[in-house]
This record gives structure tokens, C-alpha cells and sequence, in this order.
């Protein structure tokens, strides 16, 4: 694709694509070291560590379909990093607490995510960083309105 004066535009979809698969590369990598997904990680970091989560937002806040949710959240549970607890208002509502195996990997999880964001930080001024995270946002909302139109 040639932009103006004949330069050779980058594809916004080839750059997010490409950076989002070398992230989840590493944080699958680092997972894999302690016997874990990259997707458990993530899903034991929503689990509010001191009141647990309702199993009705994990999804949401993960951005994953409840099918997959139910796997992960049976292995998790089999596993021996989280267990289920009914509310004592509707029975039906389930929350999913943390048990310390699960407390402890999500600390080491966390530790990955912070150096992570530290390294980038260290390494890219604030001023850029907001306007990545602007221009993110932007994108974030066209394909959103794309989306919505189908």
C-alpha cells in the first residue's frame, strides 16, 4: 500500500497483529514455565483476590465467550487454583474465589504483567505512550463501529 510522496504505508491491522502475537508469545512462554496457559493467567489476575468475582463478569472482562470461560474456569477449579461459591442471595449466582495456589500464582502472574508494562514504560516516554494508548482507542472504536454494523 503506497501512502503520500509514494512511501510504503505499514497495514494498521499487520502492526497490531504482529505485536499482540509477540506479547502473547512471551506471556504463553512465561506461563508454560509454571504449568499454566497464558489465558489461566489472565483469568486468575480478574478473580478479585479478597471478595472473588461473579462468574457472570469474568467474561466480560476478559473479552471471551462463555463456553471457553466454563473450560477454563473447570480446569482452574480441578486444578486446585480457585473454588466455587453460591451467593446467599440467589443460589444460582455463582462466585469464583481464589484458593492460595491460586493467590500465589496469580501474584506471580501479576509480577509478569508489572515488568512487562515497567520495561515498556522504561523504555518509551509517558508522552508517547498516551498517545499510543489515544490512537489505540481510536482504532479500538472503528472496529467496534464496524462491527455494529453487521
Amino acid at each position: 500500500m503506497k501512502g503520500k510522496n509514494n512511501e510504503k504505508v505499514e497495514n494498521v491491522d499487520l502492526i497490531l497483529k504482529s505485536t499482540w502475537l509477540a506479547v502473547s508469545k512471551m506471556y504463553s512462554e512465561l506461563a508454560q514455565e509454571y504449568d499454566s496457559t497464558a489465558v489461566q493467567a489472565l483469568t486468575l489476575l480478574k478473580i478479585d483476590p479478597k471478595e472473588g468475582t461473579r462468574s457472570t463478569n469474568l467474561g466480560p472482562k476478559m473479552a471471551i465467550e462463555p463456553t471457553s470461560l466454563t473450560r477454563i474456569i473447570k480446569l482452574l477449579e480441578d486444578n486446585g487454583y480457585i473454588y466455587k461459591e453460591k451467593t446467599t442471595t440467589d443460589k444460582r449466582e455463582v462466585i469464583i474465589k481464589l484458593t492460595e495456589k491460586g493467590l500465589n500464582s496469580r501474584n506471580m502472574s501479576k509480577e509478569v504483567v508489572v515488568n512487562f508494562n515497567k520495561k515498556v514504560m522504561d523504555k518509551i516516554s509517558p508522552e508517547k505512550l498516551e498517545t499510543f494508548k489515544q490512537v489505540m482507542s481510536q482504532i479500538l472504536k472503528i472496529a467496534n463501529e464496524i462491527n455494529n454494523k453487521k
